[in-house]
């Protein structure tokens, strides 16, 4: 229970302690009860919003009134809120064990030790991070009535188009996340032996490759819903 609280207070301790003795399945759990949650949370509050912006995706599509309408009967269900508090523990698990592994294959690389169990057991702590963010965000939503709210980058430009490439780009940075990567990198360099300037150098590339790389396929899958002209 110490290195949950320790994780936000003192990050070496428990990366120290995990290089005696990995373990995850406690933070692993925690996060992805506290994701699924704010999913659902996020869903049932916002579902108007959510609503109206799919109708509009559906009408873009060029989709009858007919089938529009049985798509909304879909939305006005508990399936949205279900669905969504599933598939954010799916995204969590999946996130989770792809980022270790891509870190693991290249800290030899960088001149350290592939350690796999260690690697994940820092991504699983580092990832509680995620549990302010949550609530923070919860919290904004509940205010805002809109799902769209922002704890990074693009709060200094709120007038962007929320689809374009700086937004979204911008939007990437999140503080909370910029802080969790930071950590993971502390915590490699620890349990892995990997020197500290080199672990930053791994951790930020990997996600700035995965920032790119979700922004474009979230391109790709925009210009498929758009209408040919």
């Amino acid at each position: 229970m110490n290195e949950l609280i320790d994780i936000y207070l003192a990050p070496r301790n428990v990366f120290n302690k995990l290089k005696e003795k990995p373990k995850w399945i406690t933070p692993f759990i925690i996060v992805l009860i506290i994701f699924m949650i704010a999913s659902a949370i996020t869903v049932s509050m916002t579902k108007d919003t959510l609503m109206a912006k799919q109708e509009e995706t559906l009408r873009t599509r060029g989709l009858p009134d007919t089938q529009i309408a049985q798509a909304m009967k879909f939305f006005q269900g508990p399936l949205p809120i279900i669905f969504g508090a599933i598939g954010a523990a799916l995204a969590y698990v999946i996130i989770m064990i792809v980022f270790a592994l891509i870190l693991n294959l290249f800290i030899p690389v960088f001149g350290g030790n592939a350690l796999y169990k260690n690697v994940f057991s820092v991504v699983c702590f580092s990832s509680m991070i995620m549990i302010p963010a949550s609530i923070l965000k919860i919290i904004l939503i509940a205010i805002t009535k809109s799902p769209y709210v922002a704890t990074s980058l693009a709060l200094f430009v709120p007038n962007l188009v929320k689809t374009s490439f700086s937004y979204q780009l911008l939007n990437s940075f999140d503080f909370f996340v910029i802080w969790e990567m930071i950590l993971v990198a502390i915590g490699i360099s620890i349990t892995n032996e990997i020197k500290q300037k080199n672990a930053y150098i791994l951790v930020f590339l990997i996600w700035f490759a995965s920032i790119l790389i979700g922004i474009g396929l979230g391109s790709v899958a925009s210009l498929k819903v758009t209408p040919s002209s």
